[in-house]
């Protein structure tokens, strides 16, 4: 498809955005002509509340993404390791941004990436990040399978998706500011899971291997680990070695599961989620 035709899909998109009277027309409008402008096939729209379950608005996918993983087990718990939601809640990033910017240097390494993109067979995404003024966060992707020309955005595809950064955040705030005006009541599930993450395996864990086991999940390598927590590489190694002894499991994609798991069980009760699977 040339230029000139993607410029025109894009375009034909504008002036449907214009019609729209709804936040969910004007979404669909926009993750319908992204998709076209850069030959996306994957993409979703996902409001993040403050202290409450992700929202999953909008969502395209891949012929062999999986509704239960791709959104289910998402909004269950799986979203606290999405990068793109990492760099929003941890770094308070806004703007636009493509994977390999925000994720950790080991991070094809983790679960998360073999459920989420590798089995899915996507090659590429891209996300725009919006903060409204009460902490809610909204974010749109883009994506595409690894069988279109290897699944990465070329350069002016990806000059494109940046070119259009206003409009976009402009839709996004605007969503932002109807979801907040509606007097949606926040709930404590979103809390409740970031707190079980930062609590995850503390009844069992030095701190130290607690930061370095949430590091680990998150997909950062040994020597990333060691920069950031100033310790040496074969400190960190020793560290894996006794949380992976302790929590008895023998691969990251374990632990993947065994927090999942316990988040599964637990109530609250405890800080720690394990203690509800030592029940």
């Amino acid at each position: 498809m040339s230029v000139a035709s993607d410029l025109t899909h894009w375009h034909q998109c504008v002036a449907n955005l214009l019609e729209c009277e709804s936040n969910s027309q004007r979404i669909y409008e926009l993750l319908r002509g992204a998709e076209a402008l850069v030959h996306g096939n994957s993409s979703m729209a996902i409001l993040y509340p403050v202290d409450s379950a992700p929202e999953i608005t909008h969502h395209r996918l891949l012929a062999n993404e999986q509704l239960s993983t791709q959104v289910d087990r998402y909004v269950e718990g799986a979203y606290l390791f999405d990068p793109f939601y990492r760099a929003a809640v941890d770094e308070k990033w806004e703007g636009f941004y493509l994977l390999r910017e925000v994720a950790p240097d080991a991070f094809s390494q983790t679960e998360y990436f073999r459920r989420y993109y590798r089995e899915a067979n996507l090659g590429d995404e891209a996300c725009y990040l919006v903060r409204g003024e009460d902490g809610i966060i909204a974010s749109l992707s883009i994506g595409r399978a690894s069988d279109l020309g290897g699944g990465k955005f070329s350069a002016q595809e990806i000059a494109f998706l940046k070119s259009i950064l206003p409009l976009v955040q402009n839709v996004l705030r605007q969503w932002i500011r109807n979801y907040s005006s509606a007097g949606r009541q926040p709930e404590s599930f979103g809390k409740r899971l970031e707190n079980a993450l930062e609590h995850f395996g503390s009844s069992l864990l030095t701190n130290r291997e607690c930061e370095v086991l949430h590091m680990t999940m998150r997909g950062h390598s040994i020597k990333s680990m060691a920069e950031k927590l100033d310790a040496s590489v074969d400190t960190i190694k020793t560290h894996r070695k006794h949380i992976y002894s302790k929590l008895d499991v023998t691969s990251q994609s374990e632990l993947f599961y065994l927090f999942i798991s316990a988040l599964r069980h637990h109530t609250g009760t405890d800080p720690d989620p394990l203690t509800s699977l030592e029940k």
